[in-house]
């Protein structure tokens, strides 16, 4: 995608599929697939849970399922994310004396594993500067922040919140107005204690 170098008189140009591959291993779709459903949408499309599907992003093109974080009526929101989640069960396992296998207690489920991989998309040739210190302020936070994404609703309660455990700035190419993000948090539910 080729942009013009408001300090200089060239050319720059990346490639955001490339760059997020490299930082995640995860391959997207082919442009011209990605064309011709972009063609179809005008952003206003929402999930079933009321979520937004599709936003438009600073090159003026929808993309599909926009997360954003927001602490303090402030939003922070990363460009072209791709959101892995990761279920899992406490089991205990107790094995039989004198005979194959084990006895399972299922115990309860473990707090939902969440992994967001984007980018911080700066405006035309503008490094994202203000929007890093966002994020790095929002993870100095100790306190559980809201995540507002398609899939995560699925998945949350309506008072569900996460805390980010992990945030990660990996090589980007050296492209000066986008910077890939890396950001692992964990579902934090709200419990009520009753003391008898």
């Amino acid at each position: 995608m080729p942009w013009n170098n408001a300090v200089k008189s060239e050319k720059i140009s990346f490639d955001i599929k490339h760059l997020l591959e490299s930082v995640s291993g995860c391959k997207g779709l082919d442009f011209p697939i990605t064309l011709t459903r972009e063609a179809k949408h005008n952003g206003t499309e929402l999930a079933d849970n009321g979520t937004v599907l599709r936003k438009k992003d600073l090159t003026g093109c929808y993309y599909f399922m926009p997360v954003t974080f927001s602490y303090n009526s402030k939003s922070y929101e990363i460009d072209c994310a791709m959101v892995r989640l990761r279920l899992k069960k406490n089991i205990v396992q107790t094995p039989l004396l004198g005979q194959g296998g084990m006895v399972k207690e299922m115990v309860g489920v473990q707090d939902l594993a969440i992994s967001i991989t984007g980018c911080l998309m700066g405006e035309r040739g503008q490094w994202p500067e203000d929007r890093i210190n966002g994020l790095r302020q929002l993870f100095e936070t100790n306190d559980s922040v809201a995540l507002k994404c398609a899939l995560t609703d699925c998945f949350f309660d309506a008072d569900d919140k996460v805390v980010i455990t992990d945030m990660c700035f990996p090589q980007g190419g050296q492209v000066e107005d986008i910077v890939p993000v890396n950001i692992e948090c964990v579902q934090d539910n709200i419990f009520e204690l009753t003391l008898n």
